[in-house]
C-alpha cells in the first residue's frame, strides 16, 4: 500500500495538469473568435426627406404654362399675381375657355371659376405648378416668370368679350366669348396689344391679379 502512494501523487498531478490546459485553450479559442469577428455598429434610418418648401408669391408678377390632357385639347394658362390675389386664365384659342380666381397666400393658389373649375397649384421661388380641373378633365401645369409685353388681356364691348394669352415667344392663344355665351377664335392680337374687333381698331387690355374679370 504504501508503494502506490507515489503513482496515485503523480495522477493527480497529471489530471490536474490537463484540467488547466484544456481551460487555457478554451480561453485562447474564445479570445480569438471575439477578436476575428468584425465589429457592428447599429446605424439609425435615414428619414430626411426632400421636400421643397414653398415660397412667397411677388407682389406682382405673370406666369403662362401650356398642356396637354391624356385626350382632350391643350391648353395655354396664364396666371397674374397682385398684393395677395390672383386671376387664372385657360383656353385651348378655339372654343375652351375658363376664368379662375381667388386667394395668393403663403405660395399657394386656390383658385375657382364658372362650372365647377379648380386650380389648385403652389409657388416654388420662380414658377407655379399645378392641377387645372375642368369638368371631368384635368390638366397637370407647370407656369413661368413672364415679363411684358407677355400676359393676359382682355377687351369688351357689347357684351362680346375678346380674352388673348401671349407668351414670352410672342405666340397668342385666344378664345372669344358672345354675348350669349357661344365661343370661338379670337381674333389676332398683336405685338403692340391692338386687334380688329368687328371691324374695328381696339387696344386690349393687360390683366392684373386684383382685377374683376371672369
Amino acid at each position: 500500500m504504501s508503494r502506490l502512494g507515489p503513482w496515485l501523487t503523480l495522477a493527480a498531478v497529471g489530471v490536474l495538469g490537463g484540467t488547466l490546459f484544456a481551460v487555457t485553450m478554451a480561453q485562447d479559442t474564445t479570445t480569438s473568435t471575439e477578436a476575428s469577428a468584425p465589429a457592428v455598429t447599429a446605424s439609425a434610418p435615414d428619414t430626411a426627406q426632400n421636400t421643397t418648401a414653398a415660397a412667397p408669391f411677388p407682389a406682382e408678377a405673370d406666369y403662362i404654362g401650356t398642356a396637354s390632357p391624356a385626350s382632350g385639347a391643350t391648353l395655354t394658362l396664364a396666371i397674374t399675381v397682385e398684393s395677395g390675389k390672383a386671376i387664372a386664365y385657360a383656353c385651348d384659342g378655339v372654343g375652351i375657355e375658363s376664368w379662375l380666381d381667388g386667394p395668393a397666400e403663403a405660395g399657394a393658389l386656390r383658385l375657382t371659376g364658372k362650372n365647377a373649375a379648380t386650380f389648385d397649384g403652389s409657388f416654388d421661388g420662380n414658377a407655379v405648378t399645378g392641377s387645372l380641373a375642368i369638368g371631368d378633365q384635368q390638366w397637370t401645369f407647370t407656369a413661368a416668370p413672364v415679363q411684358a409685353p407677355a400676359g393676359l388681356y382682355v377687351y369688351e364691348s357689347g357684351g362680346v368679350r375678346q380674352s388673348w394669352i401671349t407668351d414670352s415667344a410672342g405666340r397668342v392663344t385666344g378664345v372669344q366669348r358672345g354675348a350669349d355665351g357661344a365661343t370661338a377664335p379670337a381674333p389676332a392680337l398683336r405685338p403692340d396689344g391692338t386687334a380688329t374687333v368687328a371691324g374695328a381698331e381696339v387696344t386690349a387690355t393687360k390683366v392684373s391679379g386684383a382685377d374683376n374679370v371672369g
